[in-house]
């Protein structure tokens, strides 16, 4: 029968239970008809699934579902997520053709980012005020306009390259905050024109610091509360693991809709040199946040905390 796969975890990992109050029974999968998780596992690791008949139309609930039990998994141990909407034919399949060939790779993998969660920064600013605060200090803030075109357009990239440079001074300000908490970071988009954001962040820190970083987090905010500040997390490190070249094919995965754990690979694992982002569909509709209250609440710019993915604690 065909199974949905989410993720590659530990031989040993545990299965992640229903929600208390959600009947009884282990998590429920993606699907038509949706069906319980389970484990395949071959040798050091397993890969949790989830048996169908249908994977059906992926949207935006699917990619919310596929990173809730993501973040159920990683709350016993690391785990290696695998593309959204990712259908393999039946069991053997899973065990031949993801799991075998990477038994020599993916446990160290594993254990490298064993205790560790990512945790995304996007941070934002309205023009208007980048505009107005970019200026403030030079001479173009009493300048008139002036008439010749040529002019107007010198103009514009002058307070372009100024709002660039306010910018970047102020990520790197932020950036020289948070980075003593994590083990890592790196950007998650490009930085450095007009149009890109102020800051898009990815960082890679200890499960137990995570009560440091929301604080650092909430500074941030609390020092600058023009800026509109989102932090998800804890998702599981994708964006600071090497994935193995060998598992890789030149076929995407069938059924997919693209706002997925990115990779090229047939099995959802990124090439040299790709990034590799979070499903931006599910992030952005929240993943059943513990408060139960929209997530899009606790990502706003003011006194917002973070977008908590069902974070057991310990």
């Amino acid at each position: 029968m065909p199974v949905v796969l989410y993720g590659i975890v530990r031989a040993d990992h545990p299965l992640p239970s229903q929600e208390p109050g959600a009947g009884s029974g282990s998590e429920i999968g993606i699907g038509h008809p949706a069906a319980p998780l389970r484990l395949v596992r071959s040798g050091p690791l397993a890969a949790a699934v989830s048996p169908t008949t249908d994977v059906g139309e992926l949207g935006e609930k699917e990619a919310v579902r596929h990173l809730e039990i993501l973040q159920r998994l990683l709350a016993d141990g690391p785990v290696l997520p695998v593309r959204l909407g990712t259908v393999a034919p039946d069991d053997d399949a899973v065990r031949t053709e993801v799991l075998e060939p990477v038994q020599d790779s993916l446990p160290e993998q594993l254990d490298a980012i064993d205790g560790l969660v990512e945790l995304y920064l996007d941070i934002e600013e309205e023009e208007q005020t980048e505009l107005a605060e970019a200026v403030a200090a030079t001479p173009l803030a009493y300048a008139p306009p002036p008439d010749d075109l040529d002019a107007r357009i010198q103009l514009g990239q002058r307070i372009a390259d100024l709002v660039v440079a306010r910018r970047t001074a102020q990520a790197e300000e932020i950036l020289d905050d948070l980075r003593p908490l994590a083990r890592a970071d790196r950007p998650r988009r490009h930085h450095g024109g007009p149009e890109d954001p102020a800051l898009s962040w990815a960082f890679l820190v200890p499960a137990d610091r995570l009560p440091d970083f929301d604080a650092a987090v909430e500074r941030v905010r609390a020092a600058r509360p023009s800026l509109k500040v989102d932090y998800v997390g804890p998702l599981p490190a994708v964006d600071f693991v090497d994935f193995p070249a060998r598992v890789l094919t030149a076929e995407p995965a069938a059924n997919t809709t693209g706002d997925t754990f990115g990779g090229s690979g047939r099995w959802g694992w990124g090439g040299d040199g790709e990034q590799r982002n979070t499903s931006e569909a599910a992030i952005r509709a929240g993943a059943s946040p513990v408060s139960g209250s929209p997530a899009g609440d606790r990502r706003a710019g003011n006194g917002g905390t973070r977008d908590d993915r069902k974070r057991k604690e310990p």
